[in-house]
């Protein structure tokens, strides 16, 4: 692969040439000098997509195509390299298929939720409620009623948000890299039986 870098260093004199030509201090300095700069770009290229703030109105979802208006409850963005637009998810759920899947984009630079312990009384998120998915707190098998699709996987930023979620509801928490694959799978929010999650605590 001809990297940036690469064709800096072949470019120089030519091809391999250039080094036998200058002291080996020479050749040293100016090898790290282009490994720094590659490394620079590395990080610039794999520097995490913030979150889109405010959902626009016509926001659709990437899997079902309806409004994210149209639904209640936490939504999720997927920033993708090189795609200029966020992926709208109407559910958490919907995020965690989307990243098992294996004919998704995997040059994800960026996953966010809508944080439950900053919803309005109104059912609304402010802007400020994007955190990252991966950091994440998420009560999942819940009892819960409020409003439809309550039975997803509720996000949270702190532990404590999402114990005390718990305690009201009922359900499991769980973290982002303990998601239980059979919750992803499942058409509803009851945990299938043989899962290994029970009906309170915390996964870890």
């Amino acid at each position: 692969m001809n990297t940036p870098c690469l064709h800096r260093l072949h470019s120089f004199h030519g091809p391999f040439t250039w080094p036998w030509r200058l002291p080996l201090a020479a050749v040293m300095l100016i090898t790290i000098a282009l490994l720094t700069a590659c490394k620079n770009e590395s990080v610039v290229a794999q520097a995490p997509a913030s979150p889109v703030l405010d959902v626009p109105a016509d926001a659709r979802g990437n899997y079902c195509g309806m409004f994210l208006t149209e639904h209640v409850g936490p939504k999720g963005q997927v920033r993708v390299r090189d795609v200029a637009a966020p992926l709208w998810f109407t559910s958490i759920r919907e995020i965690f298929s989307f990243l098992a899947a294996p004919d998704e984009p995997k040059a994800v630079t960026g996953v966010y939720v809508q944080d439950m312990g900053r919803r309005r009384a109104d059912g609304s998120f402010p802007p400020e409620a994007w955190i990252d998915a991966r950091s994440a707190w998420y009560v999942i098998g819940s009892g819960a009623q409020d409003f439809p699709a309550a039975d997803d996987a509720m996000p949270f930023a702190t532990q404590a948000d999402a114990e005390a979620y718990r305690v009201r509801h009922g359900g499991t928490v769980v973290t982002f890299a303990t998601m239980p694959q059979a919750f992803v799978s499942a058409g509803s929010g009851a945990l299938p039986a043989g899962d290994g999650a029970s009906t309170g605590g915390t996964s870890s």
